[in-house]
């Protein structure tokens, strides 16, 4: 009698088992983890008086993601997308170099709400810095300087 009614519990405990293994891919992709999307637009123009012609470098990546480098020039926009990890600890971050000048930049950190609700995180890359908004459509004046360049040491 003992080992009947401990089969009748072990079936339905299996079967849930399986049942959420084979779901848990798709609740990742569901509305409740949407996308997150980062801009990254490229608003140096090409005739400055800091890096006269020189493309903007750019590779950016996480702890799992390699995104790969690019070369940016005056208005180019790039953007890519992602869901964020289930312990919600997804980080991008990118290198920008620009002649010889050069930043890293955390351009998502899941950690720090970066884009609060939002699912876009748009960066603006400019002679004097990386501005930051959030949002689908900001407007410029919604951009706010988050860091300057630094000069690379040459030996």
């Amino acid at each position: 009698m003992m080992m009947c009614s401990r089969s009748f519990f072990i079936l339905p405990v299996t079967i849930i088992i399986i049942s959420c293994a084979i779901m848990a891919p798709h609740l990742q992709t569901a509305s409740a983890n949407p996308k997150k999307v980062v801009r990254i637009l490229d608003s140096i123009p090409t005739n400055n008086p800091v890096q006269p012609m020189k493309p903007l470098l750019v590779h950016c990546k996480s702890k799992d993601t390699d995104l790969g480098a690019w070369a940016m020039n005056e208005n180019d926009e790039r953007e890519f997308h992602f869901r964020v990890n289930i312990w919600g600890t997804t980080l991008f971050w990118c290198e920008f170099n620009w002649g010889v000048k050069a930043r890293d930049v955390v351009v998502f950190n899941a950690q720090e709400g970066q884009c609060g609700g939002e699912r876009y995180c748009n960066w603006i890359v400019k002679t004097d810095g990386f501005y930051f908004a959030k949002g689908e459509s900001p407007k410029d004046s919604d951009f706010v300087r988050q860091l300057g360049w630094a000069d690379l040491i040459l030996d």
